[in-house]
């Protein structure tokens, strides 16, 4: 890994995981019998048998240009859901685990030193991000995290090939009438389009996906597969004029597959409404789709995967299915007992660290869309035992503390959220977070939320990479909110106070570009305090 000081887990955390697993309740099902302490005791970090590069950002992109060895970008934190799905599923297969010798491979934390500046170089904002680079540090292509093992692999496959990067594959694609080699669709089929913001506008995604469509092959119907589930999730986000009357029979077509890729159905996720008034003409259309749509979550939860979160993500979808006419309808009593089941059998499951940080939050958040609040309440105190990195449940626990009508206990769960927090880009993005919702659950204690806002600036002092990346994000996410709590609540306030602690982030960067961003930022404030 990269030589970044590590930044230790909380004193004791491990030396308690066994007892405390053992004595802990079982979501879902307060009486159940507790799993075995096994469970905990077996974690192995197997991703960490990846041959992980030891030194700098920069080393490693030297080491690629001597050895002529492209180069394996793994971007991500030790708290984030999907990254520990990665790390639990992907991460541990042998195949993956051989393949990644052949690249340069590095490891970068978020929160290692100057990791955020790395991030804004590369466009890497989100978590997990995995870019492949060739020899020369020319980026080829970023990778989906929720691709299946298999499709990631033949992805990856693929990048060890002299192959064009995206970014000349895009122009062919759009621009010219060659066809695109097999291997040549693959990479634009498999890139991870929704984290790359730099290669296409905005409106030039439809285009691409439509002409990828036309050249769906068609001795491969999973890609084709693929791509047609593209072309029509992107037509959906594009408002109904996108989804003409031939769509229908395409999403027909992806949702008659005798087997399913999660992936592919989880990009109708959340916009399955949309979909159904766009595509279905009348209620026999609606009643068909719905029979599709609904054959097709059930395949996939009669596939056992490697991936324990499919069951939770598939019948997330199941009740959005159910809730098409009214969205804030409750799970029918079948489909209740099947989630209830499926989180209890989640918590039972699983058996790392990286799985548990990503299979309870995701459970979590099934439990809470059913309206089992208790039971996901249940869950996630437990997990505040179980897990390295506790305070992120701190923040579901605060809402559904407020959800409960318990204002000041969701405001002591998002302190500890923040205050329990380590490293310094999650306990920036954590204090402004917490300043936001006091905003909106408090908004009359000026005193405390000008308070920890000067915290939260504090944070940012002596930082290397305190104006980049997701860190600027959230400095500007403190200041639209500081803005708007003022304007709506607390009219002729000052805020001078936050004033010095900017002037000092801005003189330590002044040399830097961002010292624009960080200027604008202080005057904004200054230009709404009275008398300033």
């Amino acid at each position: 890994m990269l030589t970044f000081e590590r930044l230790p887990s909380p004193p004791g955390r491990l030396a308690a995981l066994s007892l405390a697993f053992g004595l802990a309740l079982v979501a879902c099902q307060p009486d159940s019998e507790a799993p075995a302490v096994e469970a905990v005791e077996a974690d192995v970090d197997a991703y960490q048998a990846i041959d992980w590069y030891e030194g700098t950002v920069e080393e490693a992109f030297a080491e690629a240009e001597r050895s002529a060895k492209p180069l394996f970008l793994y971007w991500g934190a030790v708290w984030c859901p999907p990254c520990n799905l990665m790390k639990s599923t992907l991460f541990q297969q042998p195949e993956f685990i051989a393949t990644t010798r052949d690249f340069v491979a590095v490891y970068l934390d978020g929160d290692t030193q100057r990791a955020q500046v790395w991030g804004e170089k590369h466009d890497a904002v989100g978590y997990p991000t995995v870019i492949v680079f060739d020899s020369q540090g020319k980026q080829l292509t970023r990778l989906p995290g929720t691709l299946t093992a298999e499709s990631f692999m033949a992805a990856l496959d693929d990048a060890r090939s002299d192959l064009a990067p995206v970014t000349e594959l895009v122009q062919v694609a759009l621009n010219s009438d060659r066809t695109l080699t097999d291997a040549e669709y693959r990479r634009l089929a498999y890139h991870s389009w929704y984290q790359d913001k730099r290669t296409l506008a905005p409106e030039q995604y439809l285009a691409l996906f439509e002409r990828l469509a036309g050249q769906a092959p068609q001795d491969d119907p999973v890609l084709a597969r693929r791509v047609h589930s593209l072309r029509l999730s992107e037509a959906a986000s594009s408002g109904d004029a996108a989804m003409g009357a031939d769509r229908y029979s395409e999403l027909m077509f992806v949702l008659g597959a005798e087997e399913h890729d999660l992936d592919n159905l989880m990009m109708f996720s959340g916009r399955l409404a949309g979909v159904f008034d766009a595509l279905a003409a009348d209620s026999a259309q609606q009643e068909e789709l719905r029979q599709a749509f609904g054959s097709a979550i059930e395949t996939l939860l009669a596939s056992p995967t490697g991936n324990k979160s499919a069951p939770i993500f598939s019948l997330g979808m199941l009740l959005e299915l159910e809730r098409l006419n009214n969205a804030d309808a409750p799970p029918s009593p079948q489909l209740l007992e099947r989630i209830v089941a499926a989180a209890r059998q989640a918590d039972m499951a699983a058996e790392s660290q990286q799985e548990r940080q990503s299979l309870i939050y995701y459970t979590y958040g099934l439990l809470s869309n059913a309206g089992e609040y208790e039971r996901a309440r249940i869950l996630l105190e437990k997990e505040l035992e179980l897990s390295e990195e506790p305070y992120y449940f701190m923040y579901p626990l605060a809402t559904l503390s407020h959800k409960a009508g318990d204002i000041e206990g969701a405001v002591r769960w998002m302190e500890r959220y923040y205050r329990e927090s380590y490293g310094p880009a999650t306990r920036l993005q954590h204090g402004v977070n917490y300043v936001r919702r006091m905003m909106e659950w408090m908004p009359e204690d000026a005193e405390t939320i000008l308070s920890v806002s000067q915290e939260v600036l504090a944070e940012m002092h002596g930082q290397p990479d305190a104006l980049a990346n997701r860190n600027l994000r959230s400095f500007g996410w403190l200041v639209d909110a500081l803005e708007t709590w003022r304007a709506e609540h607390h009219a002729g306030l000052s805020l001078a106070a936050l004033d010095g602690g900017i002037a000092t982030i801005c003189a330590e960067h002044a040399a830097e570009d961002s010292i624009g961003a960080c200027v604008a930022m202080q005057q904004r404030l200054s230009d709404s305090t009275p008398g300033m």
